[in-house]
């Protein structure tokens, strides 16, 4: 009688839905896999919200996953789009660097657009994305992003007007220093030197021809990928022992959902549903990620990290859940539309004073 009781409890439909969960978090590491040359993988981010200056309120970070080395692009009207981000990439990255395979990135509206995978397509770059609400995927910018808000933070004027002057002298410190990575700055993993901060230089040049310059930069890229080998395995030293190993899942299991991102049309978050569902498995996309089958109106990507996943645990003596009732009850969530903005047509002022605000009309 005890084991019935205490199996009848444990699937509870309400508490499964209602308790927060006391447990380490599901998924152990399962980094990306080095790249071996330069500008052969880099990842993408943005920083946005900035105050506006020579019509530029967002910056657009580039990184090399290999290097290090980072590009910071201030966006403007030009950049809002899909098809601004790839004539800026063409201008900025690949007439430097030529084309990456691969592109690690969130999932940004001007990222999942129709437009860009199509340039991506074209251009044969495989895209990277990562599953949704999990920013730990892209996490290299999101640490990079802290850096530069750091650094603009500390030098920038106290009207905030000089942020985007400020970006060269920013990437040019970044580039020339060390990273706890690979320990070597980005510039001297990239080429192989580091170039003058200052004239004259403090020390004397050397001279490339004086050594076998090509088994020298290999010994570089060696050095650098040891380096990060070695930061990856001391990371798995520090984040597995805080998490557990995640249920085997199969096709067809029954998942709750975490609704810690998910916002609902209840009035309060902290009285609303601690996860949502169940809903069902209906595809293994990798290890640690796996696609659901979500309400059609839910407007969000529907492959999770198992971190956001618990199991449905369901029991002989409690009848099994309605998944058609579940799909409807679930519709109760904000629905947030996200479109790609062709042109801007026409605006148009409306109120006074502080509480004047632009409309636009756009295509």
């Amino acid at each position: 009688m005890n084991e019935r009781i205490t199996d009848f409890v444990r699937s509870c439909p309400e508490c499964q839905q209602n308790k927060a969960s006391r447990q380490q978090p599901y998924g152990l590491s399962s980094l990306l896999e080095l790249p071996y040359v330069p500008w052969q993988s880099i990842a993408i981010d943005f920083i946005t919200e900035l105050p506006i200056l020579d019509g530029c309120d967002q910056l657009w970070i580039i990184i090399h996953r290999f290097t290090k080395m980072a590009h910071f692009l201030p966006l403007g009207k030009e950049g809002k789009t899909a098809a601004d981000l790839a004539t800026i990439f063409a201008r900025e990255v690949y007439k430097y660097h030529g084309l990456p395979t691969d592109i690690v990135s969130d999932r940004d509206s001007r990222f999942t657009s129709e437009t860009w995978k199509e340039f991506l397509r074209l251009s044969g770059i495989r895209p990277r994305m990562s599953t949704a609400f999990h920013p730990l995927t892209d996490g290299q910018t999101e640490q990079l992003n802290q850096t530069i808000e750091a650094y603009l933070r500390a030098f920038v004027s106290k009207e905030q007007n000089d942020w985007v002057r400020l970006l060269p002298m920013a990437e040019f410190a970044y580039n020339n220093s060390t990273t706890m990575g690979n320990g070597m700055s980005p510039f001297y993993a990239n080429y192989g030197f580091h170039p003058a901060a200052m004239n004259p230089a403090s020390t004397e040049p050397l001279n490339p021809a004086s050594q076998v310059y090509a088994h020298w930069m290999h010994t570089v890229h060696d050095e650098s990928r040891k380096g990060l080998e070695d930061a990856q395995e001391q990371m798995r030293r520090y984040t597995d022992p805080t998490r557990k190993e995640h249920p085997a899942y199969q096709v067809g299991d029954l998942v709750m959902l975490n609704g810690r991102n998910i916002k609902t049309r209840r009035p309060s978050k902290k009285l609303d549903h601690k996860n949502h569902g169940p809903f069902q498995i209906e595809k293994i996309v990798f290890r640690l990620a796996v696609r659901l089958t979500l309400p059609q109106k839910w407007k969000i990507h529907n492959v999770f990290h198992v971190s956001l996943l618990e199991p449905y645990r369901t029991s002989e003596h409690r009848a099994p859940p309605d998944r058609s009732k579940v799909l409807q009850k679930a519709n109760d969530i904000e629905q947030l539309e996200e479109y790609d903005v062709e042109e801007v047509m026409s605006s148009v002022e409306r109120g006074w004073g502080n509480n004047k605000r632009i409309l636009y009309l756009v295509k």
